[in-house]
C-alpha cells in the first residue's frame, strides 16, 4: 500500500498542476464574476483534473486490479469521478473558508483545499473503486 500511496502523490501533483493551471487561466482571463470565479472555474478546473489523474490510477497505479476493457474503464471511471464529485462540494467550501479566512490568492487556497483532497481520494480509489481482483 505505501507504494501505492507514493504513486498515488506523484498522481496527485500531476493533478494539482493540471487544476491550478486550469484554475489560474480561467480565473484571469475569462471569469471574473464571483460566481464563476470561485464555483464555476474551480468545478473546471476539479473535473479536468479528476480526468488526468484517473488515467494515472487505471494505467499506472492499480492496472494490476483493472480489466483494460473500454466498458471497465468507463465504469470505474464513473466510480471515480463521483467519489471526488462528493468531495468537490467540500473542496469548494474549503477553498472560499481559507480565501475568507486568510485572503489568500484563489491558487494558494485551491492548493491548499487540493492537498486535503489527496487523502480523502487515495482510500476511496484503494478500498472502494479500485478493488483487488479477488475482493470483486
Amino acid at each position: 500500500m505505501l507504494r501505492n500511496f507514493i504513486k498515488f502523490a506523484i498522481r496527485g501533483v500531476a493533478g494539482v498542476v493540471i487544476d491550478t493551471s486550469v484554475l489560474w487561466i480561467l480565473t484571469t482571463f475569462f471569469f471574473h464574476s464571483y460566481f464563476t470565479k470561485y464555483v464555476l472555474s474551480p468545478a473546471i478546473s476539479y473535473e479536468l483534473g479528476i480526468a488526468v489523474t484517473y488515467i494515472i490510477c487505471y494505467f499506472w497505479i492499480w492496472n494490476h486490479r483493472v480489466h483494460n476493457e473500454k466498458s471497465d474503464f468507463l465504469k470505474l471511471f464513473l466510480h471515480y469521478n463521483f467519489a471526488l464529485l462528493i468531495f468537490l462540494v467540500i473542496k469548494i467550501g474549503l477553498l472560499t473558508l481559507i480565501n475568507d479566512l486568510f485572503h489568500f490568492h484563489i491558487v494558494i487556497c485551491n492548493v491548499l483545499a487540493l492537498c486535503f483532497s489527496g487523502i480523502f481520494s487515495f482510500f476511496a480509489s484503494e478500498k472502494f473503486i479500485f478493488i483487488k481482483k479477488d475482493e470483486k
